[in-house]
């Protein structure tokens, strides 16, 4: 595929997830999740979606109004995986990787950790680009702390190009991987998971989100689950895994990872969305998860 293409298309996902942190920001009080950065990371016109009300209303909750379950499900991961991400830096972690980052703003957003943490974006080279792109175009510069990763999940070792990034497989580290499971074979999946035990010191953590099989879908979700589906297919991105959370849990003990919490969609809901009306649930496909490397 040429390279054009692809930077076309991992910006469309990028902007997108940038998008709707932009407009929960906006329009959703009180927000879960706080991205004052993420409107200057969308393209102009959902920067208009996201901050004119009509628009907002138009598009979001009319044209891609079925969607919107996964509008609270990619704020809901982000928020737990920032939470458990807090907790390892107060417990003294001083590494962060995020797998897949796309056009994530953590390193803007906290400055303070700056001395006290190292972050490791890997993402697809043409992702990259972009990236580096806006973060200078917001910042002046790429943060002193933050180090763009260039990666092919399908085709890169991960391990050695963290290695080459400067990252400490001697020390443990926090890794997100959000957003990104369900477009990649089972044979990467398993790749990365390796490459991340290699390089990973014991101790380590890893918050993944992933999607269910269809038969643990309930029967009324199905059909959003199709939409779903047929939505990112039709935008040459289409879902090639799902896990039942059993599968998911042996498939990351061959890695030698052992569960430390998982999170079906009720449960999101109860951690998070208790006493609100103005989200839907979360959708109902997918959950997230916590790991730790034995």
């Amino acid at each position: 595929m040429p390279d054009d293409r692809l930077k076309q298309r991992a910006s469309k996902t990028a902007v997108l997830v940038a998008a709707i942190r932009a407009s929960h920001l906006r329009w959703d009080h009180p927000p879960l999740f706080t991205d004052q950065y993420a409107l200057r990371m969308t393209t102009p016109f959902w920067r208009l979606v996201a901050t004119n009300r009509l628009l907002n209303r138009l598009i979001v909750h009319r044209v891609l109004g079925i969607f919107r379950p996964i509008h609270t499900e990619n704020i809901l991961r982000i928020r737990y995986a920032e939470e458990r991400l807090q907790e390892a830096i107060d417990a003294g972690v001083g590494q962060y990787v995020i797998l897949g980052a796309g056009l994530d703003t953590f390193a803007l957003r906290r400055p303070d950790l700056g001395d006290r943490l190292r972050v490791f974006e890997v993402d697809h080279p043409s992702s990259q680009a972009m990236k580096r792109d806006r973060v200078v175009a917001i910042n002046g510069s790429v943060p002193d702390n933050l180090n763009l990763v260039p990666v092919d999940f399908e085709n890169d070792r991960l391990d050695a190009a963290l290695t080459r990034a400067g990252f400490d497989s001697s020390a443990p580290a926090f890794v997100s991987w959000l957003g990104t499971t369900y477009y990649l074979t089972g044979e990467a999946i398993r790749d990365t998971l390796a490459h991340l035990a290699r390089v990973t010191a014991p101790g380590s953590q890893l918050v993944l989100d992933y999607k269910y099989p269809r038969r643990l879908i309930p029967q009324e979700s199905l059909l959003f689950a199709d939409k779903v589906d047929q939505f990112v297919a039709k935008r040459g991105e289409p879902m090639r895994s799902t896990f039942a959370p059993d599968e998911l849990t042996a498939e990351l003990a061959r890695a030698g990872f052992s569960a430390l919490d998982g999170v079906p969609p009720d449960e999101q809901a109860r951690r998070y969305l208790q006493g609100r009306t103005d989200l839907p649930p979360p959708a109902a496909n997918f959950a997230f998860a916590l790991f730790r490397l034995d």
